[in-house]
């Protein structure tokens, strides 16, 4: 047969609408009782307000709450109340009905007229002049299958057209008044009246009668297979025709709270009952059930369930498959967890648990209060043993499958239905010594320990004391196990672990790896010796015991019962919770102990009564041989089913509730812009009104968090002088760490101040520049001046020099020679005397002159005797070169400093000698340029030339008379640089910087 396209695309349709109906997550089991389901009780304590008329959860998972004081809403941290009135309002605030509508809005009806509706945070408010009853509050609402919205009231049938509400009685098709709406599966909208049934299929505009009656006290709703049920009081049955037919489809994200309901499983629930909450298993429901307290197979309200009040007004499925129930006095929330709890007649507390022979699971108690303890029957649910009473303290199963019980100086035996009891030694019975740990070893020798007496060994002439075979210790153990091989482990509050191997005593301490405070449990797991102490869990690799690493650190702390599951999971219960792991967990933790593996850990919230006893019963945990799992906790008894695994709930979604910065507040999903203060305040929370405990945080802020934050249990981000630049923040939310939902980011915009741009920074830099170059310029000009002065000094002190040498020296010079001169004209010429004095006047008048004219050299200024030029041009005649000579000049000329031509001129003379007398050169060249920044003397031979230094002012490493040259250059301010190499020339650069070097007015020569 071949499939047209339009059948398949319905095919498809079927199929998906299919997957998407089958839940992930149950609502309650129908195998359980209302009072095994997990309860939460929510009153004024927790903030919850009283009398809530009416419930309804949006798309987004908001629950929304109505009442007397106005409207709420409730994420399951924290119940918020929700103005609709403008705070100038005198309006009441008192809610009525409100209904969350298809898209995600929610409509509010106000307890004395008119509607609200609340859209993204925003309200928006109709009344009298939009077309609703002055003063008539609205009981219902519905939306049609073409999306209209529909309202009743007392006065009449109101349709919303637009923004405008208008009153479409005489139009509706139904004559009688309507008590209430309800949408089907296949989008047709359904009313009741006090006669019959209405539909208004989807896409007509007038409801049709469908001939189906309906009491005054009938109720109508929908199965989870997407059938129509109707209540009456003929019974509870599905409508007929096509509408009683399953129908497949989505399941809603939205819920509306009611008096009436299935649940996800099919479950009835109903408040419109005798005792204002009943529950019926899906399995019970028949065709002649009532759904009333009366049908034997309804469970009922009782106080054990410790409700907040026996006054139920209407209930609620939300998304999650919780159902909530709303009170005179607050809310109260039901739920399945994997965990199931044991109700007992009465509070009990320290239970003792061990499974016979036949396979059922006993536990004894030990509250030794003014009611007696008892031996329990679990089945799960308790059933007394009668006849017998008696605390309970241990138990134990021996190897034919009879049962040892431990008691306060008693010790009994029960074999088939006989119970026996056994004398203790000494006198036990008489101290009422208590029983706290027994255990049969593979030679069939019976051991029990008694408190503050030690151990004792049952034979067939009585009891002895361990003491007689093997050095125990005095201390009595906590706890005896013995493993598969038949040998006995003794655990001690000490910390220490001993085992009798036959009559040979071994005990493992603090050096073989026994330091985790008081020994509390011991068993086998595979082929390893597992002990749970106080502080730790450890296991013995067959030389010494080995710590396994907790994440946190304190995970493994005081476990008192560990059992395998048939899964091969390992299970530790302690004051954490129960800790489960997975047997890869189990291995990699046994191959690595020192690094934490992944555990999943119960808790309360999974239906586990509290954390593990910590005193006597011991162990806390029993692996039963039908495969289920018991716990012993602080608070009471649970077991649960490990091959049914626990229903997976999805991370809830995250919101932002409200972002603040100083006294700035803004809207969620806008973009924050920061300007006068840099602090920032993000309050998030998740939508999970259901289960609330167990949720862990992380949040990020994008380019200022390396990584996510871990937030814990906290609702509240907050950032302090947050840098200019743009960011963007979330926040998450996981039940097990490793599945998170994040919120919906939202960018954040710091901007810069004005001394944080850009602009302003190049400025700053460029000003900077600017003090750094004139700073520079003003100490190039404060060296130039001290420079300038020092030569200044320089010439005044060759000025005085010649002033003294002309006024003192020569003119005694001259007196003499005048005297010397007299006294030799007195001479006759023949006289021998008068040539040789002649001859020595003659010789002193030639040292004057030459006095005098060094005398001139110092007073006259070096401008005097001739430009630079000038002075190194007549250089070749003042020292006689004999080789070739050349100046050079650029074409650029400016006047030199004259006190400056000197020293220069100095440094060029040294260097032409000593091109002269050290480099025997035949050529020498003199380039002198007049640069702007400097004045730059170059003196080239072509001579021997040597192995030139490099730059350096040691002295030691100069040669021919560079040092001076050196020095001449450093005093005006410059450099002095020689370039040689053997048989290559020399090349001698002086260079003045211009500041220096030139004359102060700076112009140019042509």
């Amino acid at each position: 047969m071949t499939l047209r396209t339009p059948d398949v695309r319905h095919l498809m349709l079927l199929l998906a609408a299919l997957l998407a109906w089958l839940p992930v997550a149950h609502a309650t089991d129908p195998t359980r009782t209302l009072a095994q389901l997990h309860h939460t009780a929510l009153r004024a304590e927790e903030g919850a307000p009283a009398s809530i008329v009416s419930m309804a959860q949006t798309e987004d998972g908001w629950l929304w709450l109505s009442t007397r004081m106005g409207l709420f809403r409730y994420d399951g941290f924290t119940f918020e109340k929700i103005p609709l009135q403008p705070p100038a309002s005198n309006e009441s605030e008192a809610t009525w009905t409100i209904y969350a509508a298809p898209g995600g809005d929610l409509w509010v009806a106000g307890a004395n007229g008119g509607v609200a509706r609340v859209r993204d945070g925003k309200v928006t408010l109709y009344s009298a002049a939009d077309g609703l009853p002055d003063h008539v509050a609205v009981n219902d609402f519905g939306t049609g299958g073409d999306g209209n919205l529909w309202a009743i009231s007392e006065v009449g049938v109101y349709r919303l057209d637009g923004s405008r509400w208008n009153e479409v009685s005489s139009q509706s098709g139904i004559p009688h008044e309507i008590d209430m709406f309800l949408e089907d599966a296949r989008g047709n909208l359904w009313a009741g009246t006090a006669g019959n049934l209405y539909v208004l299929r989807k896409g007509a505009r007038r409801f049709e009668d469908t001939g189906i009656r309906n009491g005054s006290r009938s109720h109508l709703m929908m199965h989870p297979d997407g059938s129509l049920w109707q209540r009456s009081h003929e019974g509870l049955h599905p409508l007929p025709g096509e509408w009683g037919k399953p129908f497949p489809h989505p399941r809603p994200k939205r819920a509306n709270s009611t008096t009436t309901i299935f649940d996800r499983d099919g479950n009835l629930w109903s408040i419109a009952c005798a005792l204002n909450l009943c529950r019926m298993s899906a399995r019970d429901i028949g065709k002649w059930t009532t759904g009333d307290a009366s049908d034997p197979a309804m469970q009922t309200f009782s106080e054990d369930l410790g409700m907040t009040s026996q006054a139920t007004m209407v209930l609620l499925e939300d998304r999650d498959g919780h159902v909530w129930v709303s009170t005179k006095m607050g809310l109260d929330t039901f739920r399945d967890t994997w965990l199931s709890r044991i109700r007992f007649p009465k509070p009990e507390v320290y239970f003792a648990l061990v499974e016979d022979g036949q396979g059922q699971v006993w536990t004894g108690t030990a509250a030794r209060t003014a009611y007696p303890d008892l031996l329990w029957k679990l089945t799960p649910d308790p059933v007394a043993l009668p006849g017998f009473e008696g605390a309970i303290n241990s138990a134990y199963r021996d190897t034919d499958g009879s049962l040892w019980f431990g008691g306060s100086g008693t010790l009994w035996h029960r074999h088939g239905d006989t119970i026996d009891t056994i004398d203790l030694p000494d006198d036990a019975a008489e101290r009422r010594t208590i029983v706290q740990a027994i255990a049969r070893d593979g030679m069939g020798r019976l051991w029990i320990s008694l408190r503050l007496r030690g151990v004792y060994m049952r034979t067939a002439g009585g009891w002895l004391p361990a003491s007689t075979i093997a050095p125990f210790p005095a201390l009595a153990p906590a706890v005896i196990h013995v493993d598969p091989a038949g040998k006995p482990w003794f655990g001690y509050l000490d910390g220490t672990v001993a085992t009798l191997d036959g009559n040979t005593l071994r005990r493992f301490d603090a050096g073989t790896g026994m330091e985790q405070g008081p020994v509390t449990a011991i068993a086998t797991i595979g082929d390893h010796l597992v002990v749970g102490s106080e502080h730790g869990l450890s296991f013995f690799d067959g030389d010494r015991f080995r710590r396994l690493t907790a994440q946190p650190a304190d995970r493994f702390n005081s476990i008192t019962g560990i059992v395998r599951s048939k899964d091969g999971c390992v299970w530790a219960y302690g004051i954490a919770g129960v800790i489960r792991f997975t047997p890869q967990a189990w291995n990699a933790a046994l191959r690595q102990p020192k690094v934490p593996v992944e555990v999943q850990v119960l808790t309360m919230e999974d239906g586990l009564a509290g954390p593990a006893q910590l005193v006597r019963p011991l162990p806390t945990a029993l692996a039963a041989s039908d495969g289920r799992l018991w716990f012993a906790g602080s608070q009471g008894l649970a077991w649960l089913d490990p091959s049914v695994p626990p229903s997976v709930l999805p991370p809830p979604p995250v919101v932002i509730k409200s972002v603040v910065s100083g006294a700035t507040t803004f809207q969620p999903g806008e973009t924050v812009r920061l300007h006068d203060t840099r602090d920032l305040s993000v309050m998030y929370t998740a939508l999970a009104p259901g289960r609330p405990r167990g949720l862990s945080f992380r949040y990020k802020l994008e380019d200022a968090d390396g990584s996510p934050q871990d937030a814990g249990n906290r609702h509240e981000a907050l950032y302090t002088d947050l840098p200019p630049g743009q960011y963007r923040f979330w926040a998450e939310a996981s039940y097990d760490g490793l599945h998170w939902c994040r919120s919906t980011p939202f960018a954040v915009i710091v901007a810069p101040h004005l001394v944080e741009r850009t602009p302003f920074k190049v400025l700053c830099l460029l000003a900077a520049a600017g003090l750094v170059w004139l700073a520079h310029r003003w100490r190039v000009r404060l060296l130039t001046q001290r420079l300038r002065l020092r030569l200044d000094e320089r010439h005044g002190e060759r000025e005085r020099i010649a002033r003294e040498l002309h006024d003192t020296l020569l003119q005694g010079v001259q007196g003499l020679i005048l005297k010397f001169q007299v006294f030799v004209d007195g001479l006759a010429k023949e006289n021998p005397s008068r040539a040789a004095l002649e001859h020595t006047i003659d010789r002193a008048e030639a040292l004057l002159v030459e006095g005098r004219d060094r005398v001139k050299g110092l007073r006259s200024h070096a401008s005097e005797e001739g430009s630079l030029e000038d002075r190194i041009a007549g250089l070749a005649d003042n020292v006689g070169i004999p080789v070739y000579f050349a100046v050079q000049y650029g074409a650029r000329r400016r006047a030199v400093n004259p006190v400056a031509i000197d020293e220069l001129y100095s440094i060029v003379r040294e260097a032409v000698i000593n091109a002269m007398q050290h480099s025997h050169a035949q050529s020498i060249r003199i380039t002198v340029e007049h640069a702007r920044r400097a004045l730059k003397i170059h003196v080239s031979d072509d001579g021997d030339g040597f192995t030139a230094v490099p730059d350096t002012r040691d002295d030691r490493n100069e040669h021919f008379g560079l040092v001076g040259m050196r020095e001449r250059a450093m005093r005006m301010g410059g450099k002095l640089k020689v370039q040689s190499a053997p048989q290559r020339g020399t090349l001698v650069t002086v260079s003045i910087p211009a500041r220096v070097a030139y004359a102060g007015n700076g112009r140019k020569k042509r």
